[in-house]
């Protein structure tokens, strides 16, 4: 991606953002307050992994404009973590 100029500094903030983001929701008290909510945090980092590998592979190749695709997966990435932190049932310690 890197050599046909289809990687952009903000690719970083997927996946770090939603570690970060996660953070954040769980200081401010949004979501369960549980340790074992801690399953939470690698499982927003595979999709935002995820979601970061399938725009690059395959969704890039086939849409005209890859800086909107990048921006894109962002959102759905940080969007994963909101939604995740929100409707996670509780888990027991």
């Amino acid at each position: 991606a890197k050599r046909e100029e289809r990687w952009f500094p903000w690719d970083f903030a997927g996946p770090v953002g939603a570690v970060v983001l996660w953070i954040l929701l769980t200081s401010f008290g949004i979501g369960h307050q549980s340790l074992s909510h801690l399953v939470e945090i690698p499982i927003a980092l595979l999709f935002a992994v995820l979601a970061l590998y399938l725009r690059v592979f395959i969704v890039d190749r086939f849409t005209p404009n890859p800086k909107a695709n990048s921006l894109a997966v962002v959102a759905l990435a940080l969007a994963f973590v909101v939604g995740l932190r929100l409707l996670m049932p509780y888990l027991p310690e």
